[in-house]
């Protein structure tokens, strides 16, 4: 059994709300998870089209060790209210928020994330080395020279949104009869194959909101569909300045971290720990929770920094 798995005897943690204001003034919401001073910090950047709550299974492990915060990035969850397509640039939007809201802080924290959400991490650390004690990639989206090259092809010719992400999730179902029903539908099926039922559970309790006597999507599919198709094909003028540890966790299936990628990162940052876990696949902390939650341990804990 995975040692991710909350222990039915406990106490269920409270996650209160909290949030920070974007520098465009929209509001984003930030879950935390009960802090005890004298901890690390962990903030934890989710994937795109999911939401913070998602990884509770994963989160609630790691609260034993660390001071938890998690946000909704604007769009999605929570934040979704904040989603406005006439304001949006991208990835870029998503790093200047999680900029702002490293400024607002008094202490330095440990960024981690999942894809879209380790990125751009990894783009808030370059921009604020001194807020940042370390970073903790899982599948982070980093293309190699002809991938990125490609997708910057298709962005300049306007055609990203073409791409199969993209235009899979401008398909994407958004309402559903009941709880109940979304998660029967989602159950077993594509990139859902590989997810344990506590996942998917938290993914349908906190992803759908109530819409008259349905539930819909919070993270509209035209926002995901758009998040999709500007996707980042350049990150690494961000990943030459990281200052930090830097941990990442990657697939060996259907990985947004490709071979060539890897290989690229261990010359740009010799100090760089990258470790391919097999029968994964992009879903790795749906997958192997327990390898996350330990590289975080090893991470943060005093013992690792004293050596």
């Amino acid at each position: 059994m995975s040692s991710a798995c909350p222990n039915p005897t406990e106490t269920p943690r409270v996650i209160e709300r909290d949030g920070f204001t974007a520098p465009d003034g929209q509001d984003i919401a930030l879950w935390r998870w009960p802090h005890t001073p004298g901890r690390p910090t962990l903030h934890w950047a989710h994937a795109t089209g999911f939401h913070g709550r998602l990884y509770q299974p994963l989160l609630d492990e790691l609260a034993r060790d660390c001071n938890v915060l998690a946000w909704d990035m604007r769009g999605h969850g929570a934040s979704a209210g904040a989603a406005d397509m006439a304001t949006f640039r991208g990835w870029e939007t998503y790093y200047q928020d999680l900029t702002a809201w490293l400024q607002s802080l008094d202490e330095p924290v440990w960024l981690a994330g999942h894809s879209i959400g380790a990125t751009t991490s990894i783009m808030a650390a370059a921009r604020r080395p001194e807020m940042v004690r370390g970073l903790i990639l899982a599948e982070p989206v980093i293309l190699d020279r002809w991938q990125g090259w490609q997708l910057w092809l298709a962005k300049l010719l306007r055609r990203s949104d073409r791409f199969a992400l993209a235009a899979g999730a401008a398909r994407r179902r958004r309402e559903f009869d009941s709880h109940a029903a979304a998660l029967d539908n989602f159950r077993g099926r594509g990139g859902f194959k590989t997810w344990p039922e506590a996942w998917l559970e938290a993914y349908v309790q906190h992803g759908l909101v109530q819409s008259g006597d349905r539930v819909r999507l919070a993270c509209p599919p035209e926002w995901e569909s758009t998040t999709f198709a500007h996707t980042e094909h350049n990150p690494w003028p961000g990943i030459r300045r990281l200052q930090c540890p830097v941990i990442v966790l990657a697939a060996d299936r259907a990985s947004t971290f490709s071979h060539r990628a890897r290989q690229r990162l261990r010359t740009v940052l010799p100090m760089a720990q990258v470790s391919a876990l097999a029968g994964t696949t992009h879903f790795l902390p749906m997958e192997q929770p327990d390898a996350v939650s330990n590289a975080v341990r090893h991470a943060t804990s005093p013992k690792c920094h004293q050596m």
